[in-house]
């Protein structure tokens, strides 16, 4: 009787640890979120839209006041929008090698050195807020949304514009000669 109730008394003890050790790899595959501090992001922050007529960006913020927090996250949304739209990158790589003396007293000096600028300027006409989440934390999400259509007009006005005034400025070369070639006449 005594060995009966020692072998149920340690299935017990192992069906406890089994299923322990199951509801800890269920949660952590299943909690992975949870863990690294996301458990109250909307999908659309996580995986934003795409879409072929339209760029979306998207962007956080925490302040202690809500509508600084508002206002910061939609800067960082539309920020994103015109990195994807325009964005002048700069990048330089510094890299020098000295060696000095000779044999096993031979001393090298090496250093390397890389700097990466990034720029944006772009005018996000006609760009919309679609998305606004505050989370319990405090914390908003926003998601922007930027129509092709804006981006395709600039770009069409711009070209426009390039013509006429390069038309301009053959119309101005044609009568600079004309009047040279009167000039010469006289």
């Amino acid at each position: 009787m005594f060995k009966l109730s020692r072998f149920v008394g340690g299935v017990v003890v192992l069906a406890l640890v089994t299923s322990v050790s199951l509801q800890n790899c269920a949660s952590s595959r299943s909690g992975s979120t949870e863990e690294s501090g996301m458990k109250d992001v909307p999908e659309w922050f996580l995986t934003p839209p795409e879409a072929e007529d339209a760029i979306y960006g998207v962007g956080m913020a925490l302040k202690q006041n809500p509508s600084l927090a508002r206002k910061a996250a939609i800067a960082r949304a539309r920020e994103e929008v015109a990195s994807t739209v325009n964005t002048k990158v700069s990048s330089m790589l510094k890299d020098f090698m000295q060696e000095s003396g000779v044999g096993e007293n031979a001393q090298a000096l090496e250093f390397t050195q890389n700097v990466t600028k990034q720029v944006t300027s772009v005018s996000l006409e006609g760009s919309k807020v679609k998305e606004v989440y505050p989370a319990k934390d405090g914390t908003f999400y926003v998601l922007v949304e930027y129509p092709l259509d804006q981006l395709r007009q600039k770009t069409l006005n711009a070209v426009q514009n390039e013509e006429a005034l390069y038309n301009e400025f053959k119309a101005q070369q044609g009568f600079d000669a004309l009047e040279k070639a009167v000039q010469d006449i006289k």
